[in-house]
C-alpha cells in the first residue's frame, strides 16, 4: 500500500463509529473538485508511511478506535489493498472502503 498520510482520529468519517483514516497515493480519475487533489499523482514527492507504522499505531489504539476508513486517491489500485483489510480485520476493526467503484474486481 502506498499510504500518504493518516487521520489518527475523526468522528465523521464513519459514521456511528470512531475512527482513523488512512489515506492511499494514486487515483485513475482527475476530477477537478477532489478535495485530496494533492493525493492524486502517486508520485506526487509526498513522504510514503508504511503500513507497518499504521500497524503499530492501530494495535495501540485496538479498544479505542472502532475502525478504519480507507481513503485516497483510490485505495482499489493497490494490489496488497485485500492483504492491508484482512489484518485490519484480524485486529478487530470494522472498515470502510471510500472508492470510486471504477475497480469492482478488487472488491
Amino acid at each position: 500500500m502506498h499510504i500518504a498520510a493518516i487521520q489518527k482520529h475523526s468522528m465523521i468519517d464513519y459514521p456511528g463509529f470512531i475512527s482513523c483514516v488512512v489515506f492511499t497515493n494514486g487515483c485513475n480519475f482527475r476530477c477537478w473538485y477532489c478535495h485530496n487533489h494533492w493525493l492524486v499523482l502517486s508520485k506526487s514527492g509526498h513522504k510514503r508511511i508504511e503500513p507497518e507504522s499504521v500497524f503499530n499505531f492501530l494495535k495501540e489504539r485496538v479498544g479505542w478506535l472502532d475502525g478504519v476508513v480507507i481513503s485516497g486517491g483510490e485505495p482499489t489500485l493497490h494490489a496488497d489493498l485485500p492483504l492491508f483489510v484482512q489484518q485490519l480485520k484480524q485486529l478487530g476493526f470494522k472498515v470502510k472502503l471510500d472508492t470510486n467503484g471504477t475497480n469492482p474486481a478488487m472488491l
